[in-house]
This record gives C-alpha cells, structure tokens and sequence, in this order.
C-alpha cells in the first residue's frame, strides 16, 4: 500500500467530493484513494448527514458546501430545500438581509462556501455578482465550473465567458474565486478559446489561467476531474513548473465518480460507451448516482474508464512536486480558503 500510495502519512483533503449515496460509499471513496477528508458537495440540506458523519468518522468529513440557485428551470427546480440558494430571486426582490441570515445559519452548521457553482448564467451576470458579494461578507469561496461547450447527454450546466473574469476579480477583491472546469483548465495553453476542445502535447504558455493566477489574490484553482487531469498530464515539465508556480493558490479535489478509490464501478454498473441519454425534463433533481454516473461517462470519454481521478491527479502531484508543495496543494490551500481545520 505504500509503494502504491506514496502520500499516505500526509493529509489530503478532497475539496471537491460530490455527495455519495450513503456513509459507507462516503468513507470507501477516501480510504481507496488515500484521502484524509474531505469537504462535500452537497446536493441538499446536508447539515444531518455532516452532523452524523462527524460523530461516527471523526475528522473525515471538514465541512460541506453547497452552490447558489439560479433558475425555476434548472435542474434543481423541484428540490425543495433550494429556496435559500435562489439568486435569481435574491437579486430580482433584492433580498440580501435574508440571504445573508439563512447562509450565515449554515455556515454555523458547517457550511463553507458556494460549491460547486453551475448554470444557465455569465460570469458577468447580475445573478452572479450577487453571489460574489454575498461571498465576500461571509468570507466563504465561489467554486466554479466553467463549460462553455455543451455536451450531449449532459445538462447544460456551465458558467459562461471565463475569458471575461479579471473584471470579476477586480470587482470583488475580497470574493475567493476556485476556478474549474474545462475552460479554466483548458486556458493553461495560450492557444485554447472558451468552448474549445481539449489540446494535447507540449503546452504553449502564457495561457490565461496561468497569468490570472499569477496577477490576482483572490484566484484559485481546484485540482478536480477529467478536465484538469487531462491538462495535467499531457506536458509533465510545464505541470512541475506550474504547480510550483501557484503553488499558494491550487487545490485538490477528485471530482471523481468511481465507487472505492481505485476506479471501481457500482455492482452491476456497466461502464458508458457513449455519451448519457439525456434525463427526462420533469426528473428535475440530480441525485448521488445521476453525478457519478456522469462523471463515469467524462473519464471514458477521456480514456481515463478503470481510473480513480482523485487518485491520479495526486499521483501526478505527487510526482511532479516537493514535498512542502505537495503539502499546499493536497491539504493547507483548502485549509486556508475555505476556513477548515
């Protein structure tokens, strides 16, 4: 177990772990990657679940995060515990008192931050300047996933125009933005365009995501899924370099959709050779298994079926880092943004 997981005495704390369907799935993920913790993602009110995990798996779960609302359309339209994310609505009734009581109860119940941070909407739009704000005053990250191309079988679910937000950054100066996704991963090459399709080979630098993380403070990048691990791979030198570089400002996550930490599937899974048919329009709510089911579908996609994507992002860290970088990146990044312990 040593030899095959080297970073095993250091803690790693997974900052982008999607809730599972039970405890058990919960910690099996963790122990077959060799995770510490981790911060969940939820997909509804999590405060029972992060109540019960704390009493019986003691320092496993850090704290759990949930993303803002943005449309009586979107997938997350019959989700009933969905009001109090609603920014659509806090922007059109202007009603930031009570956005700022209901999140700031949350965040006293583990709450930290806005993740991970999806749709129908700009990176500019009001909607999301909104949620920028709120972020500030509550001190807690905007996780985003940046997708401008859609992707059959999946809900269209990408924030817009990640080209355009340095106006963003210098807007809210006090806002922590974890960036995510194809197009903030796809920009380390200065050749990729929103929207584009994934490049492979030598990395041409100065890409986008490069100088943002260099210019701005507040700009962060989460180590998490197919999109960052395929970028992270494909040019090793450019990878020891640049997580070196951002060494203060990236973060693990898996994102990863595999049952045990070692790429396994669900018992009786089949694993996707093409792309998931798209979910019936009134099956409004994601679920555990429709997320693991659709990150299943990306690492085939990618060549990565049979792969554990949080275990392979940190083997190439692991690899391609010192052991003080590593330590930032795996563990003491996500400590400091989101304000765990």
């Amino acid at each position: 177990m040593q030899e095959e997981t080297p970073w095993s005495s250091e803690r790693v704390i997974d900052c982008h772990f999607h809730e599972r369907t039970n405890d058990e799935a919960t910690i099996a993920h963790l122990d077959g990657a060799g995770i510490t913790s981790a911060l969940v993602l939820a997909f509804g009110d999590f405060r029972e679940t992060y109540g019960r995990l704390r009493e019986k798996e003691a320092g496993r779960i850090v704290g759990w995060a949930r993303a803002p609302h943005f449309s009586k359309e979107d997938v997350y339209s019959d989700d009933p515990h969905r009001e109090a994310f609603d920014m659509t609505e806090t922007h059109r009734r202007a009603a930031r008192g009570e956005a700022l009581s209901t999140l700031a109860a949350l965040k006293a119940d583990g709450w930290k931050g806005f993740a991970e941070t999806t749709g129908r909407v700009a990176v500019d739009s009001p909607e999301l300047q909104c949620v920028y704000a709120i972020s500030a005053e509550l001190d807690v990250p905007v996780m985003m996933h940046f997708q401008e191309a859609e992707v059959p079988g999946q809900p269209v679910y990408g924030i817009k125009g990640f080209s355009r937000i340095g106006a963003m950054l210098e807007k809210f100066p006090a806002t922590k933005f974890v960036c995510h996704a194809p197009d903030f991963w796809g920009n380390i090459d200065s050749r990729y365009h929103d929207g584009g399709a994934y490049l492979s080979g030598p990395v041409a630098r100065g890409g986008l995501s490069d100088r943002l993380l260099r210019d701005y403070p507040n700009m962060y990048g989460d180590l998490g899924a197919p999109s960052a691990l395929l970028q992270l791979t494909r040019d090793l030198d450019f990878t020891a370099d640049f997580l070196e570089r951002h060494r203060e400002k990236l973060m693990f996550g898996s994102d990863c959709g595999c049952t045990d930490g070692r790429g396994g599937l669900a018992e009786g899974a089949q694993r996707p050779t093409a792309p998931l048919a798209p979910a019936p329009k009134d099956q409004g709510v994601w679920i555990a298994s429709t997320a693991a089911a659709m990150q299943t579908a990306m690492a085939s996609l990618g060549g990565l079926a049979g792969k554990c994507i949080g275990r392979e992002l940190l083997s190439v860290t692991w690899r391609t880092t010192s052991r003080e970088t590593f330590r930032r990146i795996a563990a003491d990044n996500a400590v400091r943004a989101y304000n765990l312990t």
